[in-house]
């Protein structure tokens, strides 16, 4: 399945998430929620190389504190504003470290009443990155989502979706981004506490590969719309930059999880992802890992 979803400029995006803020909620405020992630993840293919050769992995730590306020707008529908803080530390790649504040605002609505019944949720997404020292990966992302979602049963929960996501990058022009997204996720409460979920999402548009390979530059070259050395993984390479391209691809990335409670507002969240990306022309790939162990607290 192909999306045919046209790409927009980050000012549209921006629209969508100033509509949905502007969305009437002088209705009852209720609920407000605040909250720490944090998670451990190492991931095996950190530089996106597109030959086994290049691939190299990488430890990451990464943190969010965050606050959430819901209102309902009525019986059947409401708002949800989150707003957050997040660190990421990489352990090999130090210049990869970096710092985003985050915002979200979602609106969801029931059609009909029942706890089975579907709902539909609009969301827009802004995120500001700075990193420290990597100036060509800093900048904005924009995002806006519509998806669905349904309780099968009281255990199993199926969700679906379209996305739109607009990066924006200060530095140069290998990190403007445009893709779109479609997912579909399906989540089983085994126990009243414990919940294993799933999803798979297509990713289609703009894409960062790397090649220091001659044959394999040689496929991704004519095809690329930025070529740019990198030299966030210098190091790896005997502080030779690596060459990066951005160029359509297509990605499919697969992940599965485990959400654990401990006590009251704390759960353990073990998951695992797998991707893997092929260019739209030319024959360049890459594919990879990533595995993650989280700690989640939840306070008001």
């Amino acid at each position: 399945m192909r999306l045919t979803i046209p790409p927009s400029p980050p000012q549209r995006l921006a629209a969508i998430v100033a509509l949905l803020m502007l969305a009437p909620v002088a209705a009852h405020a209720a609920d407000t929620r605040f909250g720490l992630d944090a998670d451990l993840s190492h991931d095996t293919n950190v530089n996106r190389a597109a030959i086994g050769n290049d691939e190299r992995s990488d430890d990451i730590l990464a943190v969010e504190a965050y606050a959430a306020r819901s209102f309902r707008l009525s019986y059947r529908s409401g708002i949800v504003v989150r707003g957050g803080l997040r660190l990421r530390e990489h352990r090999e790649f130090g210049d990869l470290g970096n710092g985003a504040a985050l915002g979200r605002v979602a609106y969801r609505f029931q059609p009909s009443p029942g706890y089975t019944g579907a709902w539909i949720e609009l969301a827009g997404t802004a995120e500001a990155l700075r990193y420290r020292d990597s100036a060509m990966r800093d900048g904005t992302s924009l995002a806006g989502s519509v998806s669905i979602g349904k309780y099968l049963t009281d255990r199993i929960r199926l969700g679906a979706g379209l996305g739109l996501d607009e990066r924006e990058g200060k530095d140069g022009a290998l990190y403007d981004l445009s893709t779109t997204r479609a997912w579909v996720t399906l989540d089983y409460r085994v126990t009243p506490g414990i919940t294993v979920y799933g999803s798979t999402t297509r990713i289609q548009g703009d894409q960062v590969f790397t090649a220091n390979d001659p044959g394999t530059q040689s496929l991704l070259i004519p095809y690329s719309e930025a070529i740019v050395a990198d030299p966030a993984f210098a190091r790896a390479f005997g502080g030779v930059p690596v060459t990066a391209y951005r160029m359509q691809a297509t990605a499919l990335l697969f992940e599965a999880g485990v959400n654990i409670p401990v006590t009251g507002g704390q759960a353990l969240d073990f998951g695992g992802s797998w991707f893997d990306s092929e260019a739209d022309q030319g024959g360049g790939k890459y594919d990879g890992a990533t595995f993650r162990i989280g700690y989640l607290l939840r306070f008001r």
